[in-house]
């Protein structure tokens, strides 16, 4: 290879290492401060560069001084302090630039994520499809006067929010417009069935999408790049690769109430396999940021007491998963809405 084939070349390199950068951001609190770990630990063994931006919801010191080794944490703008089911598009506030990925601190990621922030440099939007069909007809009538929409609002699928990346050149007032939109949701109807604001800043933006911005700029992943973490099969704990129905998975997402990390959240299913991925994830010696075993629940701890531990609360949830099944679709739904109440929302 000549002097010059070698500059061509490195060139190329670098100019796709720069691409490939992006900035993410996320929220957290005390109660998410374990999963926010994960996310920076999983981005980082995963090969995906770029700062990690953290909204401080109420992280306490210890936890927040430990992030701030790897991380920028920010406070909560004054703008939004007390409004957390509407933070989400927060990165407009503390000076976003570039190419953005707001993430949940919920998500562990698995894979690379170059497809996704090529595409939202061509210009996209993008984001995960909902899981199941009922999520994807989500729609509400509702939404265009609630919101005050620019424009008539439009029958179109419904996607998750847990992960959306865009591009603030192509795109520069889409977040300050989702946050303006998540100030008229009525808070009071968050995560509540059959209440057309259930998921309050998934359906902003989706109300944004299907009414003032041509939906020709959302681009969904491919099914099954995003997936629930207790659905997927660990193929290899080492390197975080999972697949889903045989398909490579780049997201493992864990939505609702109790978090898996959390002291009630063996009661979770799927949350005892998973344990595999987050022991990985918090104490391995490869992680840029490695915990104490004794700040974590004791079933998700290495070693013996933690297996132990981890065992009986899978026979337990075998058994609330087998009586949860014989309940009627009405029952587990008052069941889930009681259960959230009781352990906390989000």
């Amino acid at each position: 290879m000549s002097d010059h084939d070698r500059t061509d070349a490195a060139s190329t390199s670098a100019a796709t290492l720069v691409r490939g950068h992006a900035t993410y951001y996320t929220i957290s609190d005390a109660e998410f401060f374990l999963g926010t770990v994960m996310l920076l630990n999983s981005l980082r063994l995963t090969g995906n560069e770029g700062k990690l931006v953290v909204l401080d919801a109420g992280l306490d010191r210890g936890q927040r001084a430990l992030l701030e080794g790897h991380a920028d944490v920010v406070e909560v703008p004054k703008k939004i302090a007390g409004t957390p089911v509407s933070m989400k598009p927060y990165p407009y506030l503390v000076g976003a630039s570039g190419t953005v990925v707001l993430i949940d601190s919920d998500i562990v990621v698995t894979g690379r994520l170059d497809e996704a922030l090529d595409l939202a440099r061509d210009g996209q939007m993008v984001a995960a499809p909902a899981w199941t069909t009922a999520a994807r007809n989500r729609w509400f009538a509702e939404w265009e006067p609630t919101l005050k929409l620019r424009a008539p609002l439009r029958r179109e699928e419904w996607f998750h929010n847990g992960f959306v990346v865009l591009d603030v050149g192509c795109w520069p007032s889409l977040l300050e417009r989702w946050w303006e939109l998540n100030e008229l949701v009525p808070a009071e109807q968050a995560f509540l069935d059959d209440q057309p604001f259930n998921a309050p800043d998934a359906d902003s933006l989706n109300a944004l999408l299907m009414s003032e911005i041509p939906r020709s700029a959302l681009a969904l992943l491919p099914e099954g790049d995003e997936a629930f973490g207790g659905h997927v099969s660990i193929e290899d704990v080492e390197s975080l690769r999972c697949t889903l129905n045989g398909r490579p998975t780049r997201l493992l997402h864990y939505p609702d109430s109790p978090k898996p990390w959390q002291r009630r959240g063996w009661v979770r299913a799927g949350a005892t396999a998973y344990a595999r991925i987050m022991r990985r994830l918090l104490f391995e010696p490869d992680v840029p940021l490695r915990l104490d075993p004794g700040d974590v629940p004791v079933w998700l701890r290495p070693r013996l007491r933690g297996e132990v531990a981890l065992r009986a609360r899978a026979a337990a949830n075998s058994t609330i998963g087998w009586l949860s099944r014989r309940l009627s679709e009405t029952r587990r739904d008052r069941l889930r809405d009681w259960r959230r109440k009781a352990v906390g929302r989000r």
